[in-house]
């Protein structure tokens, strides 16, 4: 019954059409990025990353979107718990940002636009950003979808904030430190892009802190989400 779920859920995502604009988006700017030769390897991966964090929480705003309250009760009633409902959504999401993710990845190397040699550890690195960007994405249109809010305007305006405030997070804190603390909730993405400068690409101890974090923050956020889903489908 999941499975057929997550089926559905996918045609249904497809039949809305809502994916078109995000997407076009996203692959028109991958292949507008890449139109010149010679562009480092890490950092234009950096670029690319971002990209897919906003059109991510795009899409999870979207997939979120696609029933009715009426359409999403008789769906609960068919499935065997709430909680098949919302991973039914999130497997969705992964869907399209394994797509996505794919293109990103595979888009620059088919065209020979790196500069430098890619080599597997560049490889390695940009399937995690990629992966984890969006995972972010995710996180933060799941998020603004559960939360109640009276208008739907808001809930994107709120989800573009967070966005905006993570990828400036550096140069907020250095203008304010207390601020370091203040936006531990947000999404840790300068803590990627900080290992997305160089094409030496350094593996080491801060790596795997920042790695670490990253995997912990994304687990508690999607503990937190599927809280407030329960307590909004109560």
């Amino acid at each position: 019954m999941v499975w057929g779920f997550i089926r559905y859920q996918f045609g249904s995502y497809l039949r809305s059409l809502t994916f078109i604009p995000p997407l076009t988006l996203f692959i028109g700017w991958i292949i507008v990025f890449y139109t010149y030769s010679g562009v480092p390897i890490m950092s234009s991966y950096a670029v690319t990353c971002i990209s897919l964090y906003l059109v991510m929480t795009w899409v999870a705003m979207n997939v979120f979107a696609l029933e009715g309250e009426s359409e999403k009760n008789l769906l609960f009633v068919q499935l065997p718990n709430k909680r098949d409902y919302l991973w039914g959504k999130w497997v969705v999401c992964f869907l399209v940002a394994s797509i996505l993710g794919l293109i990103a990845i595979a888009y620059p190397m088919l065209i020979s636009s790196f500069k430098g040699t890619v080599r597997l550890v560049h490889i390695g690195a940009a399937i995690y950003g990629h992966l984890f960007f969006a995972v972010f994405g995710i996180i933060v249109g799941s998020f603004f979808s559960n939360i109640k809010m009276e208008s739907k305007k808001f809930a994107w305006l709120s989800a573009m904030l967070v966005i905006a405030v993570s990828i400036a997070y550096e140069g907020i804190v250095e203008k304010v430190y207390i601020f370091k603390w203040i936006l531990l909730p947000f999404p840790p993405v300068s803590q990627f892009l900080m290992h997305f400068t160089d094409d030496a690409l350094l593996i080491d101890k801060n790596f795997w802190l920042d790695a670490a974090w990253v995997v912990c923050y994304s687990f508690i956020y999607f503990l937190v989400i599927t809280r407030m889903f329960y307590r909004k489908e109560r």
